[in-house]
């Protein structure tokens, strides 16, 4: 029998993680562009995006403590129960990083280092190919675009490495030891962050290799 006869057994119930997923999905595209965005025109004594950041970031954990509510109530799932919890945690692991990495730049107050947007880019389109991912993963509708879309959040990450080494070469140039421990500090929880993508789609992989 093949994938898509196999889905179409399935009762509407399981259909309920996907929309949860898709949702969690949106809230991380739009999660890392503001933070991204706020980075490029950035206001020390505005904590706007950090109240924001926060606010993403209890959304996230609803949306997360659903999907687990849900796990608990259906019999039917989309793939193995395992692989929905692995998920669910992977992308709510994204946001937490994020929001840590915010945090930690108006905890540290030290200057903006040139790397953080680079960061920021970096971790705005892996979201987006998890969001990418995740939509062609329902159903199965698309296995390929879903590996392109795991290599890609898998070269971000590659990519993310290079500015973190990099960055912390050009940091320790400054001689400033304060400085350089919470840039580096805030390079490290960024870099993270790309990490934590790539261990999304290392999972969404899995699941592909399982069930397409």
């Amino acid at each position: 029998m093949g994938i898509g006869n196999i889905f179409k057994m399935f009762q509407p119930k399981d259909k309920v993680f996907f929309v949860l997923f898709e949702k969690v999905a949106q809230e991380l595209v739009d999660m890392s562009k503001e933070f991204h965005e706020s980075l490029l025109d950035f206001d020390i004594n505005d904590d706007t995006m950090l109240q924001h950041m926060s606010d993403y970031e209890h959304r996230m954990d609803d949306l997360t403590h659903e999907i687990f509510v849900q796990l608990g109530e259906n019999f039917i799932t989309p793939f193995d129960r395992e692989d929905i919890s692995h998920l669910a945690s992977g992308l709510d692991d994204i946001a937490d990083f994020m929001y840590a990495s915010a945090k930690y730049i108006y905890l540290y107050k030290a200057p903006l280092d040139p790397a953080y947007t680079e960061f920021t880019l970096l971790i705005y389109k892996s979201c987006i190919e998890v969001q990418n991912a995740i939509f062609n993963l329902k159903d199965f509708k698309d296995p390929k675009a879903v590996k392109e879309s795991c290599i890609k959040i898998n070269s971000f990450e590659n990519l993310a490495d290079d500015v973190l080494s990099q960055g912390i070469v050009k940091l320790f140039e400054s001689g400033d030891a304060i400085k350089i421990m919470k840039i580096k500090a805030v390079l490290e929880y960024l870099e993270n962050v790309t990490d934590k993508a790539e261990d999304v789609a290392n999972t969404i992989d899995s699941i592909l290799i399982k069930y397409a």
